[in-house]
C-alpha cells in the first residue's frame, strides 16, 4: 500500500539546548510514516552537530544543504518550496510534540479533504504553553491568547493571525496556494493562512493541545496572556501594535484584500463578536 509522503519541515537556528528533546518527540510519533527535513540557518552553537548525529542514526531525518535564508520566515518557506511531499508540517526546534500530533493532524486532514476535494486545506491544533523546563503555564494557547478561530473562517474575516506555524499541516494544494513569497511576507504561518483563505480554502482546528509550546525568553514569536493586554499595555506598545497591523494588512492587501477601512471594519467586527460571544 502506497502511503502519502508526509514531510516535517524543521527550521533551526542556535537551538542546541532543546533540539534533542524535540527530535526525540518526533521519533516517538504514533504515526511513523514521515520524513523530517532540517535546514539550519547558520547556527553558531552545537545545533548542526546534533542534527548530523541524529541523521546518522535515523533514516527518517534528512538534512538539507543550501545557503542561509537569514530568518525563520524565509527558512520555512524555502523548505516548503524545495521539498516534494503530499503533506507538510512546520516544526520549531524548541518545542515537544505529543505522540499523536502527526496522527491526529493527518486524520483531520483526510476528513477535510473528503469534504472539499481539490481545495487547499490547513489543519492546525492548540498548544499547551509551558516554561523552559516544560512546566505548564496554560493548558490552551488559544484561550491564553484570547484567540477565537471560529470567527476567522473566511479571507475577509482573517484580520487576526490565529494559526501558529508549528501546529500546521498543509496539503499539496495549500502548498501551491502559498506560491512564491512576496516582499510583504512577515511570517510564514500568517502568510500561508492568508493564501489558503484567499483561494477559498479551509482552515480546520483540531481542538487539542498537541504541542508543548516552550517559552524561554528568546522565542521568535511567543505566547501572551490576554489578561495582561490592558489599555495601559496597549498605549505603552502602541507603535508595535501599529506595525503588526500594517504588516498583517500588507500581506492581506498583496492577495487582493481591499482597503484599510475594510480591514479595520472586520477587526472591529471580530472584537465585537468576541466581546458579545456572537
Amino acid at each position: 500500500m502506497n502511503r502519502p509522503h508526509i514531510a516535517i519541515l524543521l527550521a533551526t537556528y542556535n537551538g542546541a539546548k532543546y533540539l534533542g528533546e524535540l527530535l526525540d518527540s518526533l521519533l516517538r510519533q504514533s504515526y511513523p510514516h514521515f520524513t523530517v527535513y532540517i535546514h539550519d540557518d547558520g547556527s553558531t552553537d552545537d545545533t548542526v552537530a546534533i542534527e548530523e548525529d541524529y541523521a546518522r542514526k535515523h533514516a527518517q531525518i534528512q538534512l538539507l544543504h543550501y545557503e542561509s535564508q537569514h530568518g525563520a520566515c524565509a527558512n520555512f518557506l524555502s523548505m516548503l518550496a524545495r521539498v516534494e511531499a503530499d503533506y507538510y508540517l512546520f516544526c520549531d526546534h524548541d518545542d515537544v510534540w505529543d505522540e499523536d500530533k502527526v496522527h491526529l493532524s493527518f486524520e483531520a486532514m483526510q476528513e477535510e479533504e473528503a469534504k472539499s476535494p481539490g481545495k487547499p486545506v490547513i489543519v492546525h491544533t492548540d498548544l499547551c504553553v509551558v516554561d523552559s523546563d516544560l512546566q505548564p503555564i496554560a493548558r490552551s494557547f488559544l484561550q491564553y491568547n484570547g484567540l477565537h478561530p471560529e470567527y476567522l473562517t473566511t479571507f475577509d474575516e482573517a484580520v487576526i493571525p490565529f494559526v501558529t506555524g508549528c501546529t500546521m499541516m498543509l496539503n499539496r494544494e495549500a502548498r501551491q496556494a502559498v506560491g512564491k513569497p512576496r516582499k510583504a511576507v512577515a511570517m510564514h504561518d500568517v502568510w500561508a493562512t492568508y493564501c489558503v483563505l484567499s483561494q477559498g480554502g479551509t482552515i480546520r482546528l483540531v481542538d487539542k493541545p498537541l504541542i508543548l509550546y516552550r517559552q524561554h525568553g528568546t522565542n521568535s514569536i511567543g505566547a501572551r496572556d490576554i489578561t495582561t493586554v490592558t489599555l495601559t499595555y496597549r498605549l505603552k506598545h502602541l507603535s508595535k501594535i501599529f506595525r503588526n497591523n500594517v504588516s498583517n494588512y500588507s500581506m492581506l492587501h498583496s492577495l487582493g484584500y481591499g482597503s484599510p477601512l475594510k480591514y479595520i471594519r472586520y477587526k472591529l467586527k471580530y472584537k465585537y463578536r468576541v466581546r458579545n460571544n456572537k
